[in-house]
């Protein structure tokens, strides 16, 4: 694997220990983004997105988040009454990642609920292409390249994936962290 998506990984990782929690805000794991951003560029933050749906998401979704072909479905995963916070998050991390003032994105908001929708779809998308292997992930970059020039869908991905990321650790329980017995 190559540095930068060795990078990737990691950041994917800390992203999602981020979001392990069901009570962590959407917004646990920006500074996760900001550092990827920062380094790359905020398209960039679709990368880190990209690998946490395709390990994460798609390995821990449990069957009846699913689709009947097995691949965790949006719509199921990400709660319905999600919308409307997911649109104010997206708003919040184009004021972090995009520069923008928060009072600017909120004016801007119907935009915002349009590109949120797309998001949900490239994120559909994105699922639907993990079980092709390495044929899939290079579609995945396509996928994802279709966004370079919308930052308000860039944001919606970002929350879509820290909503289902949230939803997994909502369907997991509490994580024990507690030390094992003879690891002591």
């Amino acid at each position: 694997m190559n540095p930068y998506w060795s990078l990737v990984q990691q950041r994917a990782a800390e992203y999602s220990l981020a979001h392990s929690r069901p009570d962590a805000p959407l917004t646990a794991g920006l500074p996760v983004l900001a550092a990827h951003a920062a380094d790359f560029s905020p398209f960039h933050t679709l990368h880190v997105a990209q690998m946490c749906l395709a390990v994460i998401v798609s390995e821990d979704c449990p069957d009846h988040l699913r689709t009947p072909a097995g691949i965790p479905d949006m719509t199921r995963l990400v709660p319905a009454d999600t919308d409307a916070l997911t649109v104010l998050t997206a708003a919040e991390e184009q004021r972090a990642l995009f520069g923008r003032g928060l009072a600017t994105e909120l004016r801007n908001v119907e935009d915002q609920v349009a590109a949120t929708r797309r998001a949900q779809a490239v994120v559909q998308r994105l699922l639907d292409q993990v079980p092709y292997g390495a044929g899939g992930r290079q579609r995945m970059l396509d996928i994802v390249w279709e966004l370079r020039d919308d930052p308000r869908a860039i944001a919606g991905v970002i929350a879509l994936t820290a909503a289902a990321l949230r939803e997994l650790a909502a369907q997991q329980g509490p994580a024990d962290v507690s030390p094992q017995e003879g690891q002591r």
